[in-house]
């Protein structure tokens, strides 16, 4: 079970922070923010929260919204984003539940300090039941592909 299987062996978990009133996160204050919650600015111009030091365990990742996902740090100032996507793929390099709880203070965190709408995947405002609702998913999920 080391090799990884096909893609349909993998469960996608994706939250949104989006921007209030159709306008832009403030990028300065959103850079901060990512780095403030562990993450770094590496593979593919994204940001990533890694297990440890380990750069090949990723925990859950941020993408811009705006095509093609990348954060350009150098011309930052330049950009209008309008949200970010948090994600995690499962199975990752700890617990999924565990993971989504990291993401979930991750999201909050940053969307409280970016005065932004926190949503699920389908783009409505996360409440606790579609989080909590979330989580039994993930962690059926890993008892679906022995993991637990």
């Amino acid at each position: 079970p080391d090799e990884l299987s096909a893609a349909s062996d993998h469960k996608f978990v994706t939250l949104s922070i989006l921007a209030r009133d159709s306008g832009a996160l403030p990028v300065d204050d959103l850079v901060l923010g990512l780095r403030a919650i562990g993450m770094r600015h590496v593979l593919f111009g994204i940001f990533h929260r890694h297990h440890g030091n380990d750069e090949d365990r990723v925990i859950f990742s941020a993408a811009s919204l705006v095509e093609p996902g990348s954060f350009d740090l150098a011309n930052i100032k330049d950009q209008e984003i309008p949200g970010i996507s948090l994600f995690m793929v499962l199975p990752g390099p700890v617990d999924g539940a565990a993971g989504f709880d990291l993401m979930m203070t991750a999201a909050r965190a940053l969307s409280q300090s970016l005065n932004a709408e926190l949503l699920d995947e389908s783009g409505s405002t996360l409440s606790i039941q579609r989080e909590r609702y979330l989580r039994e998913e993930i962690i059926q999920y890993e008892h679906t592909i022995g993991v637990v």
